[in-house]
């Protein structure tokens, strides 16, 4: 969030907001963060992620472009504005196999976050003149596919949420397990779920979120079976 503060705090006085919300069943993990930004920063906790279902959010940090007057001019695409620290870090050789694997996916990624930071400055400057500002016609062609199983994906996590605050996890992970089925490329969906298996009360989320004994997969197994970290991001086209 530091990276979306300092971008709002330049360019509101020009009239950009940047809204962030954090996708998170536990809200009470998310909220130390909006505590921080408050109150020069607006930020918003989706424990349902509703915003998944109503602008194609399927991992983070993702974004929209939303104009003056309500419409969208970019859809949903990742939205890094500051490169991570990982893609330069060297792994040693003792590192563990496992995670050495991990490690090396995450450094295939696409790094577009020079780029994408440098056209949203482009349009507060320039607004629908801007470049990267598309008619609505281009943002429906450049929007994911939205097939029936999405929808029906959204409904499982959507009553696994419920189930998760009424009843228990126990009774939440097969609406989970089948939502992760039906929607294969929504992380969040994914990677709410896993956290809860694989990191221990009181402890930042684990990355490597080991979860074959409940989920039968993790997080590298995943994203190998998707074909690998070029495929990770949703990467915004800025050409």
């Amino acid at each position: 969030m530091p990276g979306w503060q300092a971008l709002h705090e330049e360019f509101e006085a020009k009239g950009l907001t940047v809204l962030t919300v954090a996708l998170d069943l536990e809200k009470s993990k998310a909220q130390p963060w909006v505590d921080e930004a408050s109150p020069t920063h607006p930020s918003l906790i989706d424990p349902t992620h509703v915003i998944d279902r109503a602008l194609g959010i399927v991992n983070v940090p993702m974004a929209v472009w939303i104009d003056e007057t309500g419409t969208l001019v970019r859809p949903a695409e990742g939205a890094s504005i500051e490169v991570s620290p990982l893609r330069s870090a060297e792994i040693p050789e003792e590192t563990p196999d496992r995670l050495k694997a991990l490690l090396t996916e995450v450094k295939k990624m696409p790094d577009t976050a020079e780029a994408y930071r440098d056209a949203i400055a482009d349009w507060v400057e320039h607004g629908a003149d801007s470049a990267y500002a598309l008619t609505p016609e281009e943002v429906v062609a450049r929007s994911q596919a939205r097939p029936p199983e999405h929808s029906k994906a959204a409904a499982l996590f959507e009553l696994g949420c419920h189930l998760f605050e009424t009843v228990g996890k126990d009774a939440a992970v097969p609406l989970w397990k089948e939502a992760h089925a039906l929607h294969r490329e929504n992380w969040t969906y994914k990677r709410q779920a896993w956290t809860l298996e694989s990191t221990a009360e009181g402890e930042p989320s684990d990355l490597m979120q080991e979860v074959g004994d409940v989920y039968g997969t993790s997080w590298l197994d995943d994203v190998m079976a998707l074909g690998g970290g070029e495929n990770y991001v949703v990467v915004p086209t800025l050409d």
